[in-house]
Parts: structure tokens; C-alpha cells; sequence
């Protein structure tokens, strides 16, 4: 067990450290260095990428983690895997060959330039399956460190040279394109280095110990599979994509940046979701339905109060960060797309520990059929509101979709287990994030930006903090404030 803390401890410093890595990419690099339209056109591709692999693995990877365990003396059985997903590749090239008259048409009229790219963002996808098939493998046998450290920071130290190189005019932007093919490869190449150093890549063609009735169950368990997991990347990649046939690249850049501003909130419940997963498991185990509903309550007020509090200091300084964006003139036309996205990310931590709780219970099938229908939803929203209301449509959409969303798991839970998480303190939260916000508009602007952004930021969080602890908002937060206010008294 000592091993396995100490890896996902690593995995979660390298994990927040490439978090840091690609938001330098992304607002300051690339805004600094790539107009609007080259900004969409390098995030289409990766963003059309990722989608592909993950229909084109066809639950590989899952299928992987689950029956490793079964076949890990078996050495044929990671061959058999990267086989496995280089066949599905394989389809997913018959496929888009067949369709490929759509593909280029949905583009050709506001995003004819991805069309030159699409081949190129083909060989990416095979890059991806590979690479995320050899990822499962880490998981498998608990070595996660190297796969997370060259996904999370070598991808985006390598984007980085490339975009610097290309700032410097060292190289032009159609080489800046393909050297995604050497950014995702180097990376491939480093994992499969990794395994073979440490004496773990056992490759075999022999495949008899696969029989016929074993093969049918990990097809079966990778198709499942892939309806989650396709559903996943279709929410987290299908508005840009759709932006850039509806109304072009420039656009998609816009967006991008957007996006990843708004998205900030969200950090903070990647730890509470590993914390509160390991608890409910052990919950569900012991059938201990009032430890699910407390911790349910906690994840929902706590991330709820981490939420709004980003939320209302990212809405206040909305104008200072895009003045400091480089070229933000030319990206805050993207400035509500900021809060719907931020919205919508609040109203999935406002929802507690909601999915975790359908994972760890016997109702976890049901995760699946959610997310399937986000996705479809998500789809059939961006398809109504982007024709409207631009990009600003996309970010409705992606709230309205992730809103359904958790609804959808809220009643579920409800009917199924008679808990839910709201209570007093929800309703005194919602109060005291209105008063910050009226607040806000009571401060004066100032004319130095970095001077605005400290007052502003201090002013909204002395209110915010001060309100939640007066009201007790979350016995946890005024823990932490009182154990630090006793640290200094005894100092």
C-alpha cells in the first residue's frame, strides 16, 4: 500500500505542475505568439485527435486494467492489447475514408485549412492509442509516475519549444503543426524506453491463451467501456470542434483561451474526488449509508464554497485578465464564454460526490448511460445554440448539458438511496456569494491593472471568507480558519 501512496502522491505533483506548464501555454505563449485563428487550428487538431482515439482504441485500455490481473503472467497480453488497438485504428481509418466527403465538407466552409491537416491529425490519434494503451499498462502494474510525468509535463514542455521555436521564426507554422507528430511520439517513445529499462516490456505474439469465450467477455467489457469513455471525450472536445465548422478557426481560438480560463475552478475537486472515492468505497463496503450521505454533504458544500469563491474572483477580474493576456484585445470577445463554462463547472462541484457515489455502489452501470446522455445532449445543444448564439452558444450549451447532467444523477440518488446533499448551509452560501458580487460592483476600477487585480481580489475574498465564517457556512472551512488563527496566537 506504501508503494501506491507514494506513487499517486508523485503523480498528483506532477499532474498540478503540468496544470501550471499548460496554462503558461496557453495564456500567455499562445495568445503571445499565434493569432486566433492558428490558436484553433492547433487546438482542432489535438482536440480531433483525442476524440478519434478514443473510438479508435474501442475500449482497449479499459478492457486492459480490468482482466490485467487475470493475464499478467501471460506476456502476449499487452501485445495483444497495442494488436487490439491498432486494429480499431485500422477501422477508424475505413471509417473516416468513408465519410470523408462529410468530414471535408463540414469544414471546408469555415475551417478549410483543418482539411489539409486531417491525415496528420490521423497518425496523432495512433500516437494517442498507443500511448494510452501503455498507460493502462502503468496503472496495472502500479508504476504511474513515468506515464503521468510525460503526459502531463512532457507533452506540454515539448509544445512549449515548439511554440517558442516558431515565436522566434525558427520554424513556420505548418511545421509547428507537425511537430505535434514528434511532441505525442517522443512521448510514446519515452514510455516504451521506460518499460524496457525497467525490465517490463514483455512483448509475445503467441495469443493462445486467449480463448474464444475469454475474448468475447474483454470485447463485450471494452464496447461497454467505450460508451463512458467515448461519451467523456465527446463533452470535453466536441464544442471546439463543432465551433470550427460552424463559424471557423478564429473562432475556435477565441474559444480556446476562453475556456481555460474558465476551467480554473474545477482544479481543486480533482484531490477531494481521490479522497472521497477511497472513503465511499470503503462506505459501500461496510453498507454504512450515513457515512455516504455525510460525506455526500461535505463534497457538495465544500466544493461548492471552493467553486464559487474562484468563480466570483475570476468574474471580478474578468476585464485585468484579459489586459493581461497578451493580445487580449483580440480574445475578450470570449469574455462570457468565461462564465458559462465557469458555471457549469460550479454546478458539477455543487453536486457533491455525486458520481462517485453511483461508481462505488451496485448501481454503477448507470454512470455509464449518464454520461452517454450528456453527450448526446451536449451535441444536440451545441447543434441548436452555436448557429445563434456564436461561441457563447457552446458555453450555454456545455452548462446547460453538465446542469442536466448532475440533475439526472441527483434524482437518481435520490430515488435510490433517499439522500441528498443540500441543506441550510447551501442556501447561506448562495447569500453570501450574492453579496460578494454586489460587492464588486462597488469597487471602483483603478488604473494600474495589477494594482486592481490585488484590491479587487483582497477586498471580494475578505467579505467571501469573512461571511462563510461568521455563518458557518462549512464546519471544515472554519476548522482550518480557527486552527490557523490559533497558530498565530501561539506565535
Amino acid at each position: 500500500m506504501g508503494i501506491v501512496i507514494k506513487q499517486s502522491i508523485r503523480s498528483s505533483i506532477i499532474s498540478y505542475l503540468g496544470v501550471a506548464i499548460g496554462y503558461v501555454n496557453v495564456l500567455l505563449l499562445y495568445p503571445y505568439f499565434l493569432d486566433t485563428g492558428q490558436v484553433g487550428l492547433f487546438r482542432l487538431v489535438q482536440s480531433s485527435a483525442y476524440l478519434l482515439a478514443t473510438f479508435g482504441q474501442v475500449g482497449t485500455s479499459q478492457s486492459f486494467v480490468k482482466f490485467y490481473p487475470e493475464y499478467k503472467k501471460e506476456k502476449g497480453f499487452l501485445t495483444a492489447a497495442l494488436s487490439g488497438g491498432t486494429i480499431g485504428f485500422v477501422l477508424l481509418c475505413i471509417v473516416t475514408l468513408i465519410f470523408k466527403n462529410q468530414i471535408v465538407e463540414y469544414f471546408s466552409r469555415e475551417s478549410a485549412l483543418f482539411t489539409e491537416y486531417f491525415q496528420l491529425t490521423l497518425i496523432i490519434t495512433f500516437l494517442i492509442i498507443l500511448f494510452q494503451i501503455l498507460e493502462a499498462y502503468s496503472r496495472s502494474i502500479l508504476k504511474i509516475t513515468a506515464s503521468t510525468f510525460l503526459k502531463d509535463i512532457g507533452l506540454r514542455l515539448l509544445t512549449m519549444v515548439a511554440i517558442v521555436l516558431f515565436g522566434f521564426e525558427v520554424i513556420g507554422f505548418n511545421s509547428l503543426i507537425y511537430s505535434l507528430i514528434g511532441t505525442f511520439g517522443l512521448s510514446l517513445i519515452g514510455l516504451f524506453g521506460y518499460f524496457w529499462k525497467q525490465g517490463d516490456l514483455n512483448l509475445s505474439f503467441n495469443f493462445s491463451f486467449l480463448k474464444s469465450n475469454d475474448l468475447k467477455q474483454i470485447i463485450q467489457f471494452g464496447l461497454y467501456s467505450l460508451i463512458g469513455a467515448g461519451g467523456t471525450q465527446i463533452i470535453l472536445q466536441i464544442d471546439s470542434i463543432m465551433i470550427s465548422g460552424a463559424l471557423g478557426l478564429d473562432e475556435t481560438g477565441i474559444y480556446t483561451i476562453a475556456f481555460f480560463i474558465g476551467i480554473v475552478i474545477e482544479m481543486p475537486k480533482r484531490a477531494i474526488n481521490q479522497l472521497s472515492s477511497a472513503l465511499l468505497a470503503q462506505s459501500f463496503k461496510k453498507d454504512d449509508m450515513e457515512a455516504v450521505e455525510k460525506l455526500y454533504k461535505q463534497t457538495s458544500i465544500n466544493q461548492f464554497l471552493i467553486g464559487s469563491f474562484l468563480l466570483i474572483g475570476i468574474y471580478a477580474n474578468l476585464d485585468n485578465i484579459y489586459a493581461l493576456i497578451p493580445n487580449g484585445e483580440s480574445y475578450i470577445a470570449g469574455i462570457n464564454v468565461v462564465l458559462f463554462i465557469g458555471l457549469g463547472k460550479l454546478s458539477d462541484m455543487a453536486f457533491g460526490a455525486n458520481g462517485q457515489i453511483i461508481v462505488m455502489s451496485r448501481y454503477y452501470r448507470f454512470n455509464v448511460i449518464s454520461v452517454a446522455i450528456l453527450a448526446i445532449l451536449t451535441i444536440i445543444l451545441n447543434i441548436q445554440l452555436i448557429p445563434n448564439y456564436g461561441i457563447e452558444g457552446a458555453a450555454i450549451a456545455s452548462f446547460l448539458a453538465m446542469l442536466s447532467f448532475n440533475m439526472i444523477k441527483f434524482f437518481f440518488i435520490w430515488w435510490k438511496f433517499g439522500i441528498q446533499p443540500f441543506d441550510l448551509s447551501t442556501l447561506k452560501l448562495l447569500l453570501v456569494t450574492g453579496i460578494a458580487l454586489g460587492a464588486n460592483y462597488f469597487l471602483s476600477n483603478l488604473p494600474n491593472v495589477l494594482i486592481d487585480l490585488a484590491i479587487r481580489s483582497i477586498m471580494i475574498s475578505m467579505i467571501f471568507i469573512g461571511l462563510v465564517y461568521l455563518l458557518k457556512v462549512s464546519e471544515e472551512v472554519n476548522g482550518l480558519i480557527d486552527q490557523g488563527i490559533q497558530k498565530l496566537k501561539l506565535k
